[in-house]
C-alpha cells in the first residue's frame, strides 16, 4: 500500500482513458484536511457547515429545507458556484491532471453531466481537437482524487481492495459531491468491511462514521453513530469540516436537547412533589429529601456545557442526608430512587436518528445492511 500511494504522489498527470475526450485539471491539491475540533458551539457548526456545503454545492443543488438564517441574527448566501471546500490550508502550487472519458464521468455522476453542459464554471470548451471537455477542480487531495476515478473508470486491477477510514471521510466527500453513490457501492462496501470496528464513544472517529454511513445509507452505522454524538457531545457538537447538512445537526441538537430538558423536567416534578408532600414518609423525611435535592440541581446548573451522558451521570450522583429513626435503624428512602427510573427510561429513549429521515436532499444507493461489520 505505501509504494501505492508513492506513485501516486509523485506523478502530476494520470491518463484514466489514454484516448479521453475530457481534461481535468486539480488545482491546489492536498489543500483538505480532516481537522478535528472536539467542541463547538451549536450555531456556529451548523453555520460553518451550511457554509462548506453552499461551497460545495452552489445555490442550485442546496435543499429548500437548509436555513439561511441561524439564532444569531446573522444571514448567510450560498456562493453562486459550486467549488470545493477549503478546509485546512498547505496549498501547493502544482496542478494535477486527469485525461478522463466523459462517458464514464457523466454515467457515474449527474454534477459531471451538469458541468459538462457548460453551465457551470468548472467546464470549458476545449481548444484541443482531441479534447472535447476542460473541466477544473480545487483543493481536492490528490491520490483520492485518482482513486475515486480509478473507481468510476473501471480500473479495479488498481483500486486497493482497503482503506483508513480517513482516506474513506475523504472519498466520502467528493462522493457526495459529485453524487456518485452508485457506482463506487462495490468499493466502499470492501472498505467499510474492513476498516474495523465501530466506535464505541463520540470523538473524531465517530463523526467521520456518521458522514460516512450518511453518505452511503448505511442506515445502521448512521443511527449508532448519532446516539454516541448525542450522548457524547458536550455543548455544541464537535466537528471536522465535513459538509453535513444543517438539517442533520439541528436534528442532533433537538434530540439531546429534549432528553436533558426532560431529564430536569423530572427533578422539577420530584422537588415539587416533596413541597407538597407526596413523597416522603413524614415531614422530616421529605423536607430531607427537599433540601439535597434544591442544593444538588444548584450544582447542576451548567448542565447545558456537558454531554448528556454527563449530566445524566451527575444527576444520578446526588446524595442525600441519611436519617435514622434509632441508632440501629437507617431510614431507607434516598433521593436517587426517587428520579432513577424516570433518568434511565429516558435515556433509553435516546436513541440515534433515522436515516431516511436525513437523506431526501440527494439521490442516493439503495440502503445498504451493516450485518456484516464488526460490531
Amino acid at each position: 500500500m505505501t509504494s501505492f500511494r508513492y506513485r501516486m504522489i509523485m506523478d502530476l498527470r494520470h491518463d484514466l482513458d489514454p484516448e479521453g475526450d475530457t481534461i481535468l485539471v486539480l488545482r491546489c491539491p492536498n489543500t483538505q484536511q480532516l481537522v478535528w475540533e472536539p467542541k463547538d458551539a451549536g450555531n456556529k457548526w451548523k453555520r460553518r457547515n451550511y457554509t462548506l456545503r453552499a461551497k460545495l454545492f452552489g445555490s442550485r443543488l442546496m435543499s429548500d429545507m437548509e436555513p439561511d438564517h441561524f439564532d444569531d441574527g446573522n444571514t448567510y448566501e450560498p456562493s453562486p458556484e459550486p467549488i470545493a471546500p477549503t478546509i485546512e490550508s498547505s496549498v501547493s502550487s502544482h496542478e494535477v491532471e486527469f485525461r478522463l472519458s466523459s462517458r464514464h464521468l457523466t454515467l457515474a455522476s449527474p454534477v459531471f453531466k451538469k458541468m459538462m453542459s457548460g453551465s457551470w464554471k468548472e467546464s470549458s470548451p476545449s481548444l484541443d481537437g482531441q479534447v472535447r471537455y476542460e473541466l477544473t477542480a480545487t483543493e481536492w487531495a490528490a491520490n483520492d482524487f485518482l482513486l475515486l476515478m480509478r473507481v468510476i473508470h473501471g480500473r479495479n486491477i488498481q483500486v486497493p481492495l482497503s482503506i483508513d477510514l480517513e482516506t474513506l471521510g475523504r472519498i466520502s466527500v467528493f462522493v457526495d459531491y459529485y453524487q456518485c453513490q452508485e457506482v463506487t457501492r462495490l468499493a466502499v462496501g470492501l472498505w467499510i468491511d474492513k476498516v474495523g470496528k465501530l466506535p464505541t464513544s463520540y470523538g473524531r472517529e465517530c463523526v467521520i462514521w456518521m458522514f460516512v454511513s450518511w453518505v452511503f445509507s448505511y442506515s445502521e452505522i448512521f443511527e449508532k453513530m448519532t446516539e454516541l454524538a448525542m450522548k457524547g457531545s458536550e455543548g455544541g457538537l464537535g466537528t471536522i469540516y465535513l459538509p453535513f447538512p444543517p438539517t442533520l445537526l439541528t436534528g442532533l441538537e433537538q434530540k439531546r436537547d429534549h432528553f436533558l430538558d426532560e431529564m430536569f423536567n423530572t427533578l422539577g416534578e420530584v422537588c415539587e412533589d416533596l413541597c407538597k408532600g407526596h413523597r416522603g414518609c413524614n415531614i422530616e423525611c421529605s423536607s430531607m429529601l427537599l433540601g439535597s435535592l434544591m442544593k444538588g440541581m444548584y450544582r447542576l446548573k451548567r448542565y447545558g456545557e456537558c454531554s448528556a451522558e454527563q449530566a445524566k451521570s451527575a444527576v444520578l450522583s446526588l446524595n442525600s442526608v441519611r436519617l435514622s429513626h434509632d441508632s440501629y435503624c437507617s431510614h431507607l428512602c434516598n433521593l436517587r430512587n426517587l428520579f432513577e427510573p424516570d433518568i434511565e427510561r429516558l435515556w433509553c429513549g435516546l436513541g440515534g436518528l433515522k436515516l431516511d429521515e436525513h437523506n431526501g436532499q440527494k439521490t442516493k444507493s439503495a440502503d445498504v445492511s451493516s450485518s456484516t461489520l464488526q460490531k
